[in-house]
């Protein structure tokens, strides 16, 4: 029975190599239906880690270089360094003498206004964004009037989340639309953007940032597949994120998801008649000779006690 003992294994093997082979990355559309033609997308936007060691040393070297060629452009990047290590006092100190020896700087505008932000000062962070995109209207990629939305919802101290902050429209319905025909691709790109940098200084729960995930969850939807918009879904609630349409939506959303679930069994087992026909013919057939074989182990076992 010693080698009887290897036939399971060898069979089980021979399935799983052949399902491997099978595997495809299955997702769903919008309208539901279930494609293995789109490129799924990330719904989550990731944003770079700060490490605090290398940074600081990166700012004692920029300081110390400062000090021999007087450069505003080392001394600005020695404030922006600042930023990131969270000594925003130190940093809005050198800005405003930047301002004052070299007015009218692009960067020093924009985290100027960065700085008023990340203390509490909406108001005055408001002024030096808006100086900023006056400076420079392209500057992040032209995404800098979310910034603006941000801080005018500040201003406001609404607590109304449910809305969105952008003043975006996708409808109310179950499923997200577009009735305005917003460029989805411009504004996917630009919300990106805005969250990446956010998401930096920003962690959850805060449901502003969870308020622009739903809208972005609201775009993939629309235009990539419903597995990338759940994932956006998710980072909303991870932010705090939450009103009835949001439940709906995910309801919605997580049903068409399901979809895959009996399509990829389908799919998996036609391809393993259609395109590995030798290969299942190959499983079928060693299969039934260790069957055999197995049988005449048996029946010779049975004859040899008989005798």
């Amino acid at each position: 029975m010693s080698k009887l003992k290897y036939i399971p294994l060898i069979i089980v093997l021979l399935f799983n190599i052949n399902v491997i082979s099978c595997v495809n990355e299955y997702q769903t559309l919008l309208s539901g239906e279930v494609t293995i033609d789109g490129i799924p997308t990330n719904g989550k936007v990731w944003n770079n880690e700060i490490d605090t060691v290398k940074l600081r040393i990166k700012a004692n070297y920029l300081f110390n270089s400062y000090q021999y060629s007087n450069s505003v452009q080392e001394l600005s990047d020695y404030a922006a360094a600042l930023i990131y290590l969270g000594e925003y006092q130190k940093a809005k100190a050198i800005y405003h003498q930047i301002e004052k020896e070299s007015p009218n700087l692009y960067t020093t505008a924009s985290n100027i206004g960065t700085i008023y932000e990340l203390i509490g000062k909406p108001d005055s962070a408001l002024i030096w964004i808006k100086k900023s995109i006056e400076l420079n209207p392209e500057s992040h990629k032209g995404s800098e009037w979310i910034h603006i939305k941000i801080l005018e919802f500040k201003i406001s101290q609404s607590t109304d989340y449910s809305k969105s902050i952008l003043g975006l429209d996708f409808g109310n319905e179950a499923i997200p639309a577009n009735p305005n025909n917003y460029d989805l691709e411009t504004l996917e790109k630009h919300i990106r953007h805005q969250l990446k940098e956010r998401t930096t200084f920003v962690k959850p729960t805060n449901q502003i940032v969870g308020n622009i995930y739903f809208d972005l969850g609201n775009i993939i939807a629309q235009k990539n597949t419903v597995q990338s918009a759940l994932e956006s879904y998710d980072a909303a609630e991870e932010y705090g994120y939450k009103s009835d349409l949001f439940n709906v939506r995910v309801d919605q959303l997580e049903k068409l998801a399901n979809k895959i679930i009996p399509y990829q069994l389908y799919e998996d087992l036609k391809d393993l008649v259609q395109k590995d026909f030798m290969v299942a013919l190959f499983i079928l057939v060693t299969g039934l000779v260790l069957f055999i074989l197995l049988i005449i182990r048996v029946i010779k076992g049975i004859k040899k006690k008989l005798s």
